[in-house]
């Protein structure tokens, strides 16, 4: 609550998105007039977890149900759309991420699952949204309030080279330039465990899964983001994009020197796994060794040994 920038990457079943909803409701409060949201990648999905842990919280702690306006035409609980008013005069609501949505004044906001919000609409539609700072009880903005254009940002870990980390890692800069405004904070699936929040033999099942996906597992329970490393010697992208041969063979051809010839090489997989076969055009040379090259990758599925 005491900084306008933060971004959290935690598992699933660390409560980010039941303490992301306690700040904005007690930011509602402490702020007389407040205007807050959460969006996330669909309307719905926003106002589903709002509604959930508002009344999660509301039940947990009575006195923030007293701080609610619950009079019918004041705060409205919809399947699409959620409206809290406060006696205050705040208001918290959901908003979706969406063209639809400019013009609409908000003070600060939550970004709920950040990954799946698309980062032109966030920067054209959701931000702009906050350019109106809140006025105090004597008429005036204080352009020094941490609620005036706060952001917090909370997901699980997604992809390298997308809008969400690149968020990420300009917060992060901000920490160090700007530590008085901006917080990012991070967190593995061992504390769920041991709050008793997430059950550990649910993580070690998953772990002896046949379907094990190691890099899935990191995104979804280890906060690590899935993509090739900045400065690394090799760029996995890179290497995927020339993996597409333009102008594959799928017999001889001809078309350099009726010298070529072709070697197949063969990776045999065991029962379940695929077999892969590689194949390569070596063309002779005068003068030097032989020029090869890729020409074909052949996959087979489920195949046998023998064939």
């Amino acid at each position: 609550m005491r900084y306008k920038y933060t971004y959290a990457v935690f598992p699933r079943a660390y409560s980010k998105s039941f303490l992301a909803a306690l700040i904005l409701i007690l930011r509602c409060i402490l702020y007389p007039g407040a205007k807050l949201f959460v969006t996330s990648g669909g309307k719905e999905q926003a106002s589903s977890i709002l509604k959930a842990k508002v009344q999660e919280l509301c039940h947990l702690i009575p006195a923030l149900h007293e701080e609610i306006d619950w009079r019918r035409g004041k705060t409205m609980e919809g399947k699409d759309y959620v409206r809290y008013v406060f006696k205050s005069g705040s208001v918290l609501d959901n908003i979706a991420a969406r063209e639809t949505s400019r013009g609409q004044r908000r003070h600060g906001g939550l970004m709920e699952e950040c990954v799946g919000i698309d980062g032109t609409i966030l920067n054209e539609v959701i931000i702009p949204t906050m350019n109106v700072s809140r006025r105090g009880a004597w008429g005036d903005k204080d352009d020094n309030e941490v609620l005036n254009k706060s952001q917090i940002y909370v997901t699980t870990a997604g992809w390298k080279n997308t809008f969400a980390y690149d968020k990420l890692i300009q917060l992060l800069v901000w920490e160090i330039i700007k530590p008085e405004r901006a917080m990012i904070l991070g967190g593995t699936w061992r504390i769920p465990v041991l709050m008793g929040l997430l059950d550990k033999t649910f993580i070690r099942d998953l772990k002896m899964d046949g379907t094990f996906n190691e890099s899935s597992f990191d995104r979804e329970y280890e906060s690590r983001w899935s993509g090739t490393i900045e400065d690394a010697f090799f760029n996995a992208e890179q290497f995927d994009h020339n993996r597409i041969l333009k102008q594959p063979e799928y017999e001889y051809s001809g078309r350099s020197t009726k010298n070529a010839y072709y070697v197949i090489a063969v990776d045999v997989g065991r029962k379940g796994c695929d077999s892969v076969a590689c194949i390569f055009k070596v063309t002779p040379q005068v003068n030097g060794i032989a020029f090869i090259s890729l020409v074909n990758i052949d996959t087979r599925s489920n195949t046998h040994f023998e064939d």
